[in-house]
């Protein structure tokens, strides 16, 4: 019997949610997370559908409740509904995606135990949806977004605001306010790059939207950091606010790259490589116990107001 425990960090916090990025690979090349020019980690250092499977266990003996699949972009994987399947059996899952192939495997993913996605939507442009990713997808996005929900998975759009689509605030909030789905408006992270003249604080954002006359709430949709906003029409809008707003004190999560290293602080560099105890030996004791100091020292919060992260948005996991 799965014996189970609640995972402490050293500043009391409980770690219950694991953010897994499975690769490092996507169809789009957005400049705040994937350069045009970019080097993939070798298939043969990704982790396994076996590591997974070893991992969803001793993550779970640890205290991690929810699960979220990341990338990269993880639909590229063949066997992203297998690894679904493989963390659904342990935790509660949901998935961050730019929605390109989900009208094609959206049902797959539900029966596979995904109970959540979080859909990329920075612009319903075509023309800034091509200077943003460098693709001409948009259209396969929008029948993606749709046969999630038609597939009844529960979606939530997720927009990246930076200059070049600030004016789309407003006509991005409507949209998905005419799917009936929340949406979340995300400040840009120095992560990888230095986006500091691209960069958009939460107040302007907050001005665009004052045409929905948002009211504040105490809904919380997911387990994730956003801070919520109601429209006079009932559609939930969110805030995710690292920069304007540290909510590190409140941080319930870790982070493990597409190449096994464990991350506890996207803003930090410090990590443990899990492919360590995964290939040295059958026996997960030395796995869980790498895993439990990793949490325990995870660190008070981040610095990225200062500093760039010298790390991979897209091998860390967005």
């Amino acid at each position: 019997m799965l014996k189970e425990r609640t995972m402490r960090d050293r500043f009391k916090r409980n770690i219950n949610y694991l953010r897994v990025s499975v690769t490092d690979r996507c169809q789009f090349r957005c400049f705040y997370c994937t350069p045009v020019k970019v080097n993939f980690t070798p298939m043969g250092k990704l982790l396994s559908l076996e590591d997974f499977k070893r991992l969803a266990y001793a993550f779970k003996q640890l205290g991690i409740e929810f699960v979220r699949i990341t990338g990269g972009e993880p639909t590229v994987r063949q066997d992203i509904v297998q690894i679904v399947e493989v963390f659904s059996s342990f935790s509660s899952v949901s998935m961050t995606t730019n929605g390109c192939r989900l009208e094609k495997i959206a049902r797959d993913l539900k029966n596979a135990g995904l109970s959540s996605v979080n859909i990329s939507l920075d612009t319903l442009k075509d023309e800034q949806f091509y200077a943003i990713t460098g693709s001409n997808k948009l259209k396969n996005v929008i029948r993606g977004i749709e046969k999630a929900i038609e597939t009844n998975i529960s979606v939530k759009l997720n927009s990246v605001v930076y200059k070049d689509n600030l004016e789309e605030v407003l006509d991005l909030a409507l949209f998905a306010g005419h799917l009936g789905v929340p949406i979340r408006f995300i400040e840009l992270m120095p992560v990888g790059s230095n986006n500091e003249q691209y960069f958009v604080p939460r107040k302007s954002i907050i001005e665009k939207l004052k045409p929905l006359k948002l009211k504040s709430t105490s809904v919380r949709l997911g387990n994730g950091p956003a801070d919520y906003f109601i429209t006079d029409s009932g559609n939930y809008i969110g805030l995710i606010s690292a920069m304007s707003r540290n909510f590190c004190h409140l941080c319930n999560k870790i982070r493990l790259s597409c190449d096994g290293k464990l991350y506890p602080c996207l803003g930090h560099t410090e990590n443990v490589d899990l492919m360590i105890p995964l290939r040295s030996s059958s026996n997960d004791t030395e796995l869980r116990k790498t895993i439990e100091t990793a949490i325990f020292n995870k660190p008070a919060g981040h610095d990225m107001n200062h500093s760039i992260v010298q790390t991979s948005m897209r091998r860390i996991g967005g």
